[in-house]
């Protein structure tokens, strides 16, 4: 575990009054992530970060529909992203002073509109892209049927080995063009991808 992924003690504010889960189980070495399920498909995340090359500091927020909450979260335009902190010098303070910015925010009433725009670009994008067409036509899809085949046990799809059982049956029944695409797209890249949805979910 990595000595930055102490930072999460700066944001227990978000975890034990607003609802913010901790899916440790995707963080990087230099990346933490909290994610809160708001409607339906659809999150907000809060991406704390420090980069290696300079040691500056990043906090963002993100609401969008359910994904991995790292860099790629910045291809699909239903993904709304706000800028909470960025700082190039070490500050003690930086992440609580981000941490009180997206509690204002959430106040404030910020997610109703965001989770508007977000539904809006997810039906119609404002940015046409293949990371659009496959996550609408194939990713998103595929999740929806393995929910419905694990009968939306949570403790099951939290568990990577049970879970990926259950991917395996559902990608087994694949019909038509999506059985034509995750063919090509490989068993592991699929499992990985729907995995990281359903660990998510389950939280």
């Amino acid at each position: 575990m990595s000595e930055f992924h102490g930072v999460i003690n700066e944001f227990d504010s978000l975890i034990t009054d607003y609802g913010f889960k901790c899916p440790q189980k995707l963080w990087y070495n230099n990346l933490i992530a909290l994610c809160k399920h708001i409607d339906d498909i659809y999150y907000c995340y809060v991406i704390a970060r420090v980069y290696k090359h300079d040691g500056s500091l990043e906090t963002t927020f993100w609401v969008g529909p359910i994904d991995r909450p790292d860099d790629g979260l910045e291809s699909l335009s239903a993904h709304i992203k706000v800028q909470i902190g960025y700082n190039q010098t070490l500050d003690e303070n930086f992440f609580v002073e981000c941490e009180n910015k997206i509690i204002n925010l959430i106040k404030g009433g910020n997610l109703v509109s965001l989770l508007a725009t977000s539904k809006k670009e997810l039906e119609n994008p404002s940015v046409v892209n293949r990371r659009y067409e496959v996550y609408t036509k194939y990713f998103l899809p595929f999740f929806k049927k393995v929910i419905i085949e694990s009968n939306n046990d949570k403790k099951l799809l939290k568990n990577k080995k049970k879970c990926m059982l259950v991917i395996e049956k559902t990608f087994s029944s694949l019909d038509g063009e999506m059985k034509i695409f995750f063919k090509k797209f490989g068993f592991e890249a699929t499992a990985v991808t729907i995995w990281n949805f359903c660990y998510i979910y389950s939280l």
